[in-house]
């Protein structure tokens, strides 16, 4: 067996070390398998974890790698909303969205904003009229307008961007781009009206797959930001919403006691 006496990818395990490799090899199809496809997982089931997945996502994206997943399974959800004809279902999605509206524009807006901000002060400088022409109100419109006036003032970012694309970074230009069309799916998410309607069978089946695909494209996602780090995946996703409670095992009877000894 061929050995190599050096360390990977700074991991500080050597790849003779029985540390290296351990878990036994796995049959490489099963990865491309999506659990949440099982039958076992009621629909109820399949929104409960998918609210609490998204406020997961959401508190724990410091450096924006989970914004568009954040966005399209919030998008998905919306549409699975039509199949859920429990009202308390219906309620909990209500307010699902509005969760997830209300932290986005606070937590991600003001960062990612930031962030392009800092993208035309690098091309063009802290006095630039460029900088006015992109924020003509600072960063601190964000916090202060009604949740109907952000597609504007992302717009008016965005279009600054676009005008400057040779100058800027093109990470700038793609994270303004992001930005504004995460906001308008999420808010238009959260402001859809939640009337019943009708829905086919087969219109449920297909609401209910794309979200079961949205949910692995989220775990796909999670391995390629927490690569060999498992013990990262309750923070995300937690399992045991998805999974039947156990029933508790009957206890056994207490025996007889012992008659006493004449």
């Amino acid at each position: 067996m061929a050995r190599w006496d050096f360390a990977f990818f700074d991991s500080g395990v050597r790849f003779d070390s029985p540390d290296a490799h351990p878990t036994t090899m796995k049959d490489l199809a099963s990865f491309l398998e999506n659990p949440f496809d099982s039958p076992s997982i009621s629909m109820a089931e399949l929104v409960a974890f998918t609210t609490d997945h998204l406020q997961r996502l959401i508190a724990n994206n410091p450096s924006g790698d989970f914004t568009t997943r954040i966005a399209a399974t919030t998008s998905s959800l919306t549409v699975v909303e039509d199949c859920v004809t429990d009202d308390q279902g219906r309620l909990g999605i209500r307010k699902a969205r509005k969760q997830v509206k209300d932290d986005y524009r606070a937590n991600i807006i003001p960062a990612d904003v930031k962030r392009v901000e800092a993208g035309f002060i690098a091309a063009f400088g802290a006095d630039s009229p460029v900088l006015l022409e992109a924020l003509p109100n600072g960063r601190s419109i964000f916090q202060t307008c009604r949740d109907d006036q952000v597609e504007t003032h992302l717009q008016t970012l965005l279009n600054a961007a676009t005008t400057h694309t040779a100058s800027l970074a093109p990470a700038t230009v793609t994270l303004a781009t992001d930005l504004t069309a995460n906001w308008i799916t999420i808010y238009q998410a959260s402001e859809a009206a939640t009337g019943s309607k009708t829905v086919t069978q087969e219109g449920k089946k297909m609401a209910r797959e794309n979200l079961q695909l949205m949910l692995f494209l989220n775990l796909v996602k999670l391995m390629e930001v927490f690569p060999r780090q498992p013990e990262k995946l309750p923070l995300y996703m937690q399992q045991h919403l998805l999974e039947n409670p156990t029933a508790p095992e009957d206890p056994e009877p207490e025996p007889d006691p012992e008659p006493p000894t004449p």
